[in-house]
C-alpha cells in the first residue's frame, strides 16, 4: 500500500508494509516541483504530463510490492467552503441551499464542478457546521492522466486537513473538551495552519510570513473570526509574547523548512508548540528515519488502511 500527497512544491510518498503481521512504514520520500506546479491547473497538459513522469519516478524508485494506493491532495486546490446553516433545514432543502451557497462563491459557474457537502458540527441547537467542497467535472480524467503511466492502482482520494485529522486521532492528540487545536506547516516565508475544534476541523489559512513576524493572510477557509484570532495569537507568539486572551489549546507542527528563529519562539509558546513526534506512533523499518513529522498527510492516509487492516490486532 502506497500514499502520495501532491502539495503545491512537492510530493511526498510513503509505503505500509505488512511485516509479520505488524505494519511498517518504509519508503518515504519527497520529489520537488516547479514554480510550474504553484498554481493547481487541472487542464494544463504540459503539467500533467510532468505529473505523470513524475509519479512514474516514484513508482520505479523501489520495490513496491503492493501497488494500491492513497492519494492526499491539498484542499486549497478546490473550491471550498465553511459556513453555518439552519439546523431546522433537512433533505432537499438543506441540498438545495448548500449548492445555492457554493453557486454564489463561484458566481454561477457550477456547471463546471460536483459539490460534496459535510456536516462537521452542530455549534448550536439552531445552527449546524457544513464543510462544501466544489470538485472540478475534469478531476477523474486528470487523476487518471496522471496516474496511468505509473500503472499504480489509485483506491481513494483524501484531502490533506482529512490526513492531518486522522493523524490527530491516531496519536490520540485530538481534544475532546471543545479546545482549539492548530497544526502549522513552517515554509519559507510563509506559515500554513490547520484548525480544529470539538473533534472536528474548523478552518485553515495560509499567510505571508513579512519580515516583522507579521502574517499577511493569502488563502483563508472556515470561520474568519476565530482564524484572525488565532493569526494574531501566533504572532504574538512567534515574537514571544505572552497572550492573555489567547484561544488556543495546542499548537502542533508537523513541517518546518523556514526561519527557525520563528520556531524556537513557538517551542517557548505558553501552550507549548510542539512536534507531533509521528516517530512514536508508527513503527518504521529505518527507525533512524528523519524528519518523519513532515510526512504527516501520507501517514495520515495510511492510518486508515492500518484501521482495516490491522484493528483487530
Amino acid at each position: 500500500m502506497l500514499a502520495i500527497h501532491i502539495s503545491r512544491s512537492t510530493i511526498k510518498f510513503a509505503q505500509l508494509v505488512n511485516f509479520k503481521g505488524t505494519p511498517f512504514i518504509e519508503s518515504l520520500g519527497k520529489v520537488s516541483l516547479s514554480e510550474e506546479f504553484q498554481n493547481p491547473d487541472m487542464t494544463n497538459t504540459h503539467v500533467i504530463m510532468a505529473l505523470a513522469e513524475k509519479i512514474s519516478s516514484i513508482r520505479n524508485s523501489t520495490d513496491f510490492p503492493d501497488t494500491t494506493t492513497h492519494l492526499v491532495i491539498d484542499s486549497d486546490w478546490f473550491p471550498l467552503g465553511i459556513h453555518p446553516v439552519d439546523g431546522a433545514l433537512t433533505g432537499n432543502d438543506l441540498n438545495k441551499y448548500l449548492n445555492w451557497y457554493m453557486k454564489e462563491m463561484l458566481e454561477g459557474s457550477v456547471s463546471q464542478y460536483s459539490m460534496v457537502h459535510q456536516e462537521l458540527n452542530r455549534s448550536s441547537a439552531k445552527a449546524t457546521q457544513y464543510l462544501s467542497m466544489a470538485i472540478p467535472q475534469s478531476f477523474d480524467s486528470w487523476v487518471e492522466r496522471i496516474f496511468g503511466p505509473s500503472e499504480l492502482e489509485l483506491k481513494k482520494v483524501i484531502t490533506e486537513m482529512e490526513a492531518v485529522g486522522n493523524i490527530l486521532t491516531a496519536t490520540k492528540l485530538l481534544d475532546f473538551e471543545g479546545g482549539i487545536q492548530v497544526v502549522l506547516e513552517n515554509r519559507e516565508n510563509t506559515i500554513n495552519c490547520q484548525m480544529y475544534q470539538n473533534q472536528e476541523f474548523s478552518g485553515l489559512f495560509h499567510g505571508s510570513l513579512n519580515w516583522d513576524y507579521k502574517i499577511t493572510l493569502d488563502h483563508v477557509r472556515g470561520d474568519a473570526s476565530l482564524i484572525q484570532l488565532v493569526k494574531e495569537a501566533i504572532e504574538r507568539a512567534i515574537k514571544g509574547k505572552r497572550d492573555p486572551d489567547n484561544v488556543i489549546t495546542n499548537l502542533f507542527y508537523f513541517s518546518s523548512t523556514g526561519d527557525p528563529s520563528l520556531l524556537s519562539n513557538l517551542e517557548n509558546y505558553e501552550v507549548s508548540c510542539q512536534p507531533l513526534k509521528l516517530g512514536n506512533h508508527f513503527n518504521f523499518k529505518d527507525p533512524d528515519t528523519e524528519n518523519v513529522d513532515e510526512y504527516a498527510a501520507v501517514l495520515g492516509a495510511l492510518n486508515v488502511e492500518i484501521q482495516e487492516r490491522f484493528s483487530e490486532n
